[in-house]
């Protein structure tokens, strides 16, 4: 009597082999866990960039601009490094280098908002950086796809709520010329939201480089 037919008899369901993850798991949780640091970095700075501090402490608001700057190129670069296992982290990477480019080039004149450069370079650098969490989060989503599927989609879903969360403050923004209570509450509503969005990033960034540690 044959293997099968012994297991059939026994009732025995075969054992199912774990799934072998497609993807460099050593290398993603190395340069993950890297990319945690730097959103904590960044949220860090943002505190030194902000109006009170920059009215207050010039200097230090404008080392902060530039300490941003270089943790945005090196974003991007860990990004690139990641691409080698899911092609859609380069697209994320290249936003990020155009970023840091933009805002190196406009350093000198960022503290003036009423220049139309300023304002165009502003309303680029929002469009750019909606794009590269795009690549972002669809890059996450494809390296997890066979190490946990639960949390690849978690990354879909959040970027469907970052970019409800975009259009709806840029509706918003609208909105407040036409109906301004109206428009002041989708705002708010949509800042919280994104406010949240920011936050689950940094958790799957966590979550996500002990599950990489750990296949």
């Amino acid at each position: 009597m044959d293997e099968k037919n012994i297991v059939e008899e026994q009732n025995i369901i075969p054992e199912e082999k774990p799934v072998t993850p497609s993807v460099d798991t050593a290398l993603l949780a190395r340069w993950v866990r890297v990319l945690f640091w730097l959103i904590i970095a960044s949220l860090l700075i943002s505190f030194l960039t902000g109006e009170t501090i920059s009215e207050t402490m010039p200097v230090v608001a404008a080392a902060a601009q530039i300490a941003n700057i270089l943790v945005v190129a090196f974003y991007g670069f860990v990004l690139l490094k990641m691409s080698a296992e899911a092609i859609r982290y380069r697209g994320a990477a290249i936003c990020h280098f155009i970023s840091a480019a933009f805002s190196l080039a406009l350093f000198p004149i960022s503290a003036d908002v009423e220049n139309p450069l300023v304002v165009i370079a502003a309303l680029l650098a929002v469009v750019i950086d909606m794009i590269g969490e795009y690549y972002e989060y669809m890059g996450h989503t494809d390296v997890l796809v066979d190490v946990d599927r639960e949390l690849s989609g978690k990354w879909f879903k959040l970027w469907k709520w970052y970019l409800i969360t975009f259009l709806g403050i840029f509706a918003g923004t609208i909105l407040t010329v036409l109906i301004a209570l109206l428009g002041m509450l989708v705002m708010l509503v949509c800042t919280i939201g994104t406010l949240i969005v920011s936050i689950l990033k940094v958790v799957y960034i966590y979550k996500m480089a002990n599950v990489l540690k750990k296949a």
